[in-house]
């Protein structure tokens, strides 16, 4: 199984990126750290206005391909859904790589990474409790190396237990409370439903969108290792996030906010925060044994350390891994069910 970098370098073709942003950034980056260029930038027709990137005038998909012929695509932007079938018919056009590195911190599960860190991925792997899961976990590492999108698995179905809650359930990241409606149907003989959104307009639509619910409580606060305030940087929908360049907005840890209450689910979607949110319920985890969900994708090594952070807090835990459809490989989730 050899990584993309080695067949892009092996091919000889010229590189054409695929998106502009953040992501494009850090992937140009990477790719520069590599040896490999980019020939040039190209977006979909609608975003193509004259614009430059990183010093390099965005192009056309048709304007690309006039003027290098035959190249490789290497994507820098996240499809969910039927959307992904846009890379996927690009991909029947030319090359195509759509790199896995993640949406926050540094670090990347590349060849070499996984050669070192072959242990501890397998005991991972171990810990999984059902075939899709398994099947999901190895497909993740070969994406990740080769960024081959053919690799990917998807199953998004979460374990049957799940839904067995009737005490207190916590949406951590509950956006617009699209999570907490899908739960709420799910599961009509739910206790409690506690949901966190620090970001106000995504708190807004949360409200309004779960008010016909019964005992769902929204509390516009972050979610994190310990009581007090901490930096938040909000405005950017899901991407909102604790980071330096944020303003001070209070905090609480789950333990404290739940000190007393019988919680019996968890769900953190904690846009890279989630092993700090998940360290704030450490007493939880271990005493009340809570049914969990959390995001294993934010940070490049949270597949591996949160689990098993997990089997260490509660040893009683059963795992299972889900992804739901997206290019590259977001929405990837853990989940931890009593035995």
């Amino acid at each position: 199984m050899k990584s993309y970098i080695t067949d892009i370098k092996l091919a000889g073709k010229p590189v054409a990126l695929y998106g502009m942003g953040n992501g494009a950034e850090k992937i140009i980056s990477y790719l520069n750290y590599n040896g490999i260029e980019i020939s040039c930038v190209f977006a979909s027709e609608s975003f193509v206005r004259g614009q430059s990137f990183m010093g390099m005038k965005v192009k056309t998909l048709a304007q690309t391909e006039e003027e290098l012929g035959d190249f490789i695509i290497v994507t820098a932007f996240a499809l969910e859904g039927n959307d992904t079938d846009i890379f996927r018919r690009l991909a029947g056009k030319h090359t195509l790589y759509a790199p896995n590195l993640p949406p926050y911190g540094e670090g990347c599960i590349d060849e070499r990474w996984y050669n070192e860190n072959k242990s501890k991925a397998d005991s991972v792997r171990n810990l999984l409790c059902d075939d899709i899961s398994r099947e999901i976990f190895d497909s993740l590492i070969e994406y990740n190396i080769t960024a081959d999108i053919n690799r990917l698995v998807g199953d998004d179905s979460a374990p049957e237990s799940w839904y067995d809650n009737r005490g207190v359930y916590i949406d951590v990241g509950a956006y617009d409370g699209d999570t907490v409606i899908s739960y709420a149907k799910k599961n009509p003989y739910y206790g409690e439903i506690y949901a966190f959104e620090p970001e106000k307009t995504a708190f807004r639509r949360l409200r309004k969108n779960t008010s016909s619910l019964g005992n769902v409580i929204c509390i516009n606060s972050t979610v994190w290792e310990k009581d007090g305030t901490i930096s938040f940087s909000g405005g950017k929908g899901r991407g909102s996030k604790i980071a330096e360049d944020g303003v001070e907005t209070p905090c609480v840890s789950i333990d404290s906010f739940f000190k007393g209450k019988n919680v019996s689910g968890i769900k953190i979607d904690g846009e890279g925060a989630d092993m700090e949110i998940l360290k704030g319920a450490a007493d939880i985890i271990y005493n009340n044994t809570p049914t969990l969900c959390v995001a294993v994708y934010h940070r490049a090594y949270d597949l591996f350390d949160i689990p098993l952070w997990l089997k260490r807090q509660n040893p009683s835990y059963k795992f299972y891994l889900r992804r739901r459809e997206y290019v590259p490989a977001f929405d990837v989730f853990i989940y931890a069910v009593k035995k």
